[in-house]
């Protein structure tokens, strides 16, 4: 009987299930951050008084930000002169910070902020993909070396106790 031989053919057969075992748990997530990134739509800006109203009321996410203002003063405002409601938001406005929805969150950001600067905090994120498959690869390629030097260097030490052939 050729040890050897046998608890190769052994690691190569478990080898292939771990990596198949691998494989298998990582690709949902794996997925899924490809598909974020593939979904990386451009970010909608609004003012966060008017996010936060949509939050509170989501029957209005179907408007525009001009709609809204207007259903706004219809429903709750519609006592008050037009001009006077005009003046609310204005200063509500200039006062307001940034609420940008993009990837399905809202994320705030003081008014004075540029496009640029949101898109550069907007970019950090949207996890890399690939890092996940390099964390995948790693660990189905890693862990089996890691088990074949291991056996490899007990079937070495464990042949230095065989008795010697005439």
């Amino acid at each position: 009987m050729n040890w050897r031989r046998g608890l190769f053919r052994l690691w190569i057969v478990g080898t292939v299930l771990f990596v198949i075992a691998v494989a298998f748990v990582s690709y949902s997530e794996i997925k899924a951050d490809f598909d974020v990134v593939a979904r990386a739509s451009k970010p909608e800006v609004t003012l966060s008084f008017i996010a936060e109203f949509r939050q509170q009321y989501p029957e209005y996410n179907s408007l525009t930000d001009a709609q809204l203002l207007e259903a706004v003063y219809e429903k709750f405002y519609s006592d008050v002169p037009r001009e006077q409601f005009e003046k609310r938001i204005s200063e509500n406005i200039s006062a307001s910070d940034k609420a940008v929805k993009f990837q399905g969150q809202l994320h705030e950001f003081p008014a004075d902020f540029t496009d640029e600067q949101i898109a550069t905090a907007l970019k950090s994120t949207i996890k890399n993909p690939w890092v996940s498959v390099g964390e995948a690869v790693a660990i189905a390629v890693g862990i089996p070396l890691a088990a074949l030097a291991l056996g490899a260097s007990l079937v070495w030490a464990f042949s230095g106790f065989a008795a010697k052939r005439p």
